[in-house]
């Protein structure tokens, strides 16, 4: 399927790294920019609900024209968002909260569209930090939406990037994250799938595998330990 036949169907076309193509119902015209307000990786949303979707190479509709923002490619899948909250903002309806989910490339939704925050922590979308609406508790999913970090922190840190020539990525693979509860931090190890450092350090970053710096707070964070809290010279 080429561009030029998707745009004889759909308003906007946009190929993808892996030859699909993220389609519109709606032009550039139609679509108004959204604001909402929510802590999550964006600071706006383009269009309304069944607006965006995603077709393949051969012309197959895999994903339904009906979400707020094009998928965005994590791995082999596609993370999708639809609204979740509405308000009143200067006399018009305003998207100020939305869900994510994840959907395979044959459109199967993987991960529920229901998380008010999701995004991935490494570089091929293995793993999601997500917030449950009803607790306001993170958590980690993989991308099968086995839960890998349970939903009792009261945020995950972000893993360090690796710095390349045009910026920076998160690496391909994570096995540590610095969790926080009640303003503190410890370490919780993907792999054993538990907490080595219970959480009660001002400021914890997760440098290198069993290799933390302690501080307090994020300019002041200098001292490095391991996984048994010793200090290491």
């Amino acid at each position: 399927m080429k561009k030029e036949d998707l745009e004889k169907v759909y308003k906007q076309v946009y190929e993808l790294e892996d030859g699909n193509y993220v389609v519109s119902t709606k032009s550039q015209d139609e679509v108004t920019i959204v604001d909402y307000w929510a802590d999550l990786d964006l600071n706006e949303v383009y269009g309304m609900e069944g607006e965006w979707g995603l077709v393949d190479k051969d012309g197959n509709v895999v994903i339904k024209p009906e979400y707020i923002y094009p998928p965005l490619e994590r791995g082999e899948n596609y993370q999708v968002m639809l609204p979740e909250e509405y308000m009143e903002i200067e006399g018009e309806e305003r998207v100020v909260l939305v869900k994510h989910g994840l959907i395979d490339k044959k459109g199967k939704i993987i991960i529920p569209v229901k998380y008010i925050y999701m995004s991935p922590i490494d570089n091929i979308g293995k793993y999601f930090i997500v917030v449950n609406k009803e607790t306001g508790k993170s958590g980690v999913l993989d991308k099968s939406n086995n839960i890998v970090v349970p939903f009792k922190y009261g945020y995950i840190l972000f893993p360090e990037m690796i710095k390349i020539d045009d910026g920076s990525i998160y690496p391909d693979n994570i096995y540590q994250l610095a969790v926080n509860n009640d303003k503190l931090f410890g370490v919780y190890d993907l792999e054993l799938k538990k907490e080595i450092i219970k959480p009660k350090y001002k400021y914890l970053k997760v440098v290198d595998y069993n290799r933390f710096l302690i501080g307090e707070d994020f300019f002041n964070c200098n001292t490095l330990i391991d996984e048994n809290e010793k200090i290491i010279e």
